[in-house]
């Protein structure tokens, strides 16, 4: 069996027991409410160039960012392309990052204990939005980055002065049997223990959020914030994360020329919003201590989505699904060098695919939290669907309307 979807007899609970000795006794930071100097990770990822960005031009913090690079410089260089290809970038912003050389992998992210004491003491609020997005891989592999980069988060907040922490999780933890029956999930509710969880991801995340909470109750000021399937820039239709699943099925619908009638729909919430929403949320401290859900009030259903689809050019066909899964294994055979069709393959059998069937989310806080402001969710329309595969077109992971016959 494949290490990178192998399941091992894991204990999760066991794995989610945050250490005793990380206590929150030390006094509150000075400038929580109002930070001189914050402390973000994944600043080089989707989201954490965006939050970057964001938290660069509605704060006045300077941004203490992990990131990996050869030196210092590199690993500023790294940030400020992302800032750049994600459209956030202002020359004046230079002087306010500061690149902190390490890697979430790593115990105390791979800094010394002087290191890690000398910044836990000086910064005031942390924002981890740092993490691994593998729906295949194993809890394993994924456990490094996604649960011991958490617990170093935590360990940071409480070290020298208690920091708080905007933490940013999915909300695939409650995509679990132990919470199917369930007609709403509340975001009170705390994502219950399931021992059959099969996803490395949705483990890793599930023991990641659950150590948070457990901070939570010991008195760190945390908010766990949930998104649903994050998408590209509702304006621009970048991402830096293309080869997702929902964008393999549609490029593999596209191959086919065969979209498979399903009855599910597709919860799109746009980064750019994502950030926000999280960088407005974070600055009321109403927010702290408190979950709060990002799933879009109006999912699009998957054949409306199809449609849009056929509707700006491409040539689809409605086929039954265990046709279209007929014809993808026959492509397969027929062009093995098509990897995005074996991964495609291999994520469709993944337990957190598109076909799981999701409970209805509360988002009373996300609405109380933006009421008044400019922050909205944009539709899942055909303006957005344009502007997405017009991004695909630009970076050849969609051909032209006017190629598709000619599909590489």
């Amino acid at each position: 069996m494949s290490p990178l979807t192998q399941t091992v007899s894991l204990n999760l609970e066991a794995e989610a027991v945050l250490d005793p000795g990380i206590r929150f006794d030390a006094p509150p930071a000075e400038n929580a409410s109002h930070p001189k100097h914050i402390f973000l990770t994944g600043g080089t990822g989707q989201l954490g160039g965006y939050l970057l960005g964001d938290l660069l031009r509605q704060t006045t913090a300077d941004m203490h960012c992990l990131v990996r690079g050869r030196n210092p410089e590199n690993a500023k260089a790294r940030l400020i392309e992302n800032l750049q290809f994600c459209g956030r970038w202002q020359s004046s912003f230079s002087e306010r990052i500061t690149p902190v050389l390490g890697d979430l992998s790593q115990e105390r992210f791979g800094l010394d204990e002087t290191s890690f004491r000398q910044l836990a003491g000086q910064i005031d609020v942390i924002y981890h939005s740092g993490g691994w997005v593998d729906n295949v891989r194993s809890y394993s592999l994924l456990k490094p980055v996604n649960v011991d980069g958490a617990e170093a988060t935590i360990r940071l907040a409480a070290l020298r002065q208690i920091k708080p922490v905007h933490f940013v999780s999915s909300l695939a933890v409650f995509f679990t049997d132990a919470h199917a029956a369930s007609e709403v999930v509340h975001e009170t509710d705390a994502p219950r223990y399931d021992p059959n969880i099969k996803s490395g991801y949705i483990q890793s995340k599930w023991v990641a959020d659950r150590m948070v909470q457990t901070a939570q109750s010991r008195g760190l000021p945390a908010s766990i914030y949930r998104p649903a399937r994050v998408t590209a820039d509702s304006q621009t239709g970048k991402t830096n994360a293309v080869k997702d699943l929902l964008s393999l099925f549609i490029k593999s619908c596209l191959y086919l020329k065969k979209y498979p009638t399903l009855d599910i729909s597709i919860p799109m919430v746009p980064v750019d919003y994502l950030s926000q929403a999280i960088a407005q949320l974070s600055q009321r401290e109403a927010s702290l201590g408190k979950a709060v859900h990002f799933i879009n009030d109006d999912p699009i259903p998957w054949c409306e989505l199809c449609e849009i689809i056929r509707g700006l050019g491409y040539e689809l066909e409605e086929v039954d699904y265990p046709a279209w899964r007929r014809e993808l294994k026959r492509q397969i055979e027929q062009n093995p060098d098509k990897e995005f069709l074996k991964l495609i393959q291999a994520l469709l059998y993944a337990p957190n695919n598109l076909f799981f069937d999701r409970p209805r989310f509360d988002m009373g806080n996300l609405r109380a939290g933006l009421a008044g402001s400019s922050v909205v969710c944009p539709p899942i329309d055909e303006k957005l669907v344009a502007t997405y595969l017009a991004y695909f077109q630009q970076v050849g992971f969609l051909p032209p309307v006017d190629r598709v016959r000619q599909f590489a």
